[in-house]
């Protein structure tokens, strides 16, 4: 018959809580990683088959001025074409196709007035913005002085 001594006891006890902790660990650590991995599969398949971002921004700066610009980007799955981007009567611009993710730039011409733009696609988008201006933060680059 083999003794026991109380310090064995002691040191499988400690030895199977350190073991307990660490698969509450995985555990905790397993189901964060599938909330996440849920939620940007959930994001990804609630995607439109065709959607368009227009951001048109006013930026007023203290050395260049007043600058506009529009930036357009694809958030569908499918590729957006024949856009036609009206800045002002006579600042009409066209830009054949647009990827799925992909950005693209318009700015208008010197001598237009502006005010609202109008962007409209082959595939029945129809989206009127206006210009929006960024919050100016002294310190960072055209945040004035």
């Amino acid at each position: 018959m083999e003794i026991i001594c109380s310090k064995d006891i002691l040191c499988a006890n400690h030895i199977y809580h350190k073991m307990v902790k660490r698969y509450i660990y995985y555990i905790v650590i397993s189901i964060v990683g599938i909330i996440f991995a849920v939620y940007f599969y959930n994001m990804q398949i609630n995607r439109p088959e065709f959607g368009l971002q227009v951001d048109p921004t006013k930026d007023t700066t203290d050395m260049a001025g007043t600058q506009y610009r529009i930036r357009l980007t694809n958030i569908g799955l499918k590729p957006i074409t024949g856009i036609t981007v009206v800045q002002g009567k006579s600042d009409i611009q066209n830009l054949s196709s647009l990827e799925a993710g992909q950005s693209f730039y318009f700015y208008p011409k010197p001598d237009t007035i502006v005010s609202t733009v109008n962007v409209t696609t082959n595939e029945g988008i129809h989206i009127h913005a206006n210009y929006r201006s960024p919050t100016k933060v002294l310190g960072l680059p055209g945040g004035g002085r």
